[in-house]
């Protein structure tokens, strides 16, 4: 927690909270994935533990950061390296610790999201635990700090690393229980989250045209 809101600080971020959250946070935090910035953005509110792609233990001083601090990585494209993650999961839970999960499974530049991998929601529901639902956007334009998947990662952290102030939107939901099927819980905050972006580019453009 306090080494994501010192990356924060480092990185020049600027949250701006589109609400308040209250109350006692959720087990499970899920968010939609933007970019390398959402992790530094999240860890800076919550305090937990990430479920996170494994070439990130490669990333120059925060991939051994994030591997000192037990957070869990996966490797996306295998399937037992994805069963041995949600068995991590599911222990990170089980010890009454916080995991913070990002259900696309890979970043995704654009306001329409990626389907949400229901696999973290069934584990939360075996365990009954909590979710926690967060919206990231990036200011003025999110395309302007556009994560690029294709392309090598050090590169474009130089990049961001080298930006003066960063500015980002978060907006908070409740936590709840995954009621019936976590299949159809995942779909629900996918499009709830999409939404929300959705919304944020059709605000942002009746506002350039009324300039």
């Amino acid at each position: 927690h306090i080494w994501g809101k010192g990356l924060a600080i480092i990185m020049g971020i600027k949250i701006h909270k589109k609400n308040e959250r209250s109350g006692p946070m959720g087990d499970m935090i899920i968010s939609n994935h933007l970019g390398f910035l959402d992790v530094p953005i999240i860890l800076s509110v919550y305090p937990g533990v990430f479920a996170i792609k494994e070439e990130m233990k490669n990333v120059f001083f925060f991939g051994q950061a994030l591997e000192k601090q037990g957070h869990v990585f996966v490797k996306r494209d295998d399937k037992l390296s994805k069963r041995k993650a949600l068995m991590k999961i599911m222990k990170v839970l089980q010890d009454d610790d916080r995991i913070i999960i990002f259900p696309e499974g890979k970043a995704s530049p654009g306001a329409e999201r990626l389907p949400f991998n229901p696999g973290s929601f069934l584990a939360a529901k075996r365990l009954d635990k909590t979710v926690e639902a967060c919206v990231i956007d990036y200011l003025p334009d999110r395309s302007l700090l556009a994560w690029d998947v294709n392309k090598k990662m050090v590169p474009q952290l130089i990049d961001l690393f080298g930006k003066r102030r960063i500015d980002v939107s978060i907006e908070f939901f409740k936590p709840e229980k995954v009621e019936g099927s976590p299949t159809a819980f995942a779909e629900k905050w996918h499009d709830i989250i999409q939404e929300k972006l959705e919304q944020n580019d059709r605000d942002r453009d009746a506002g350039k045209n009324s300039q």
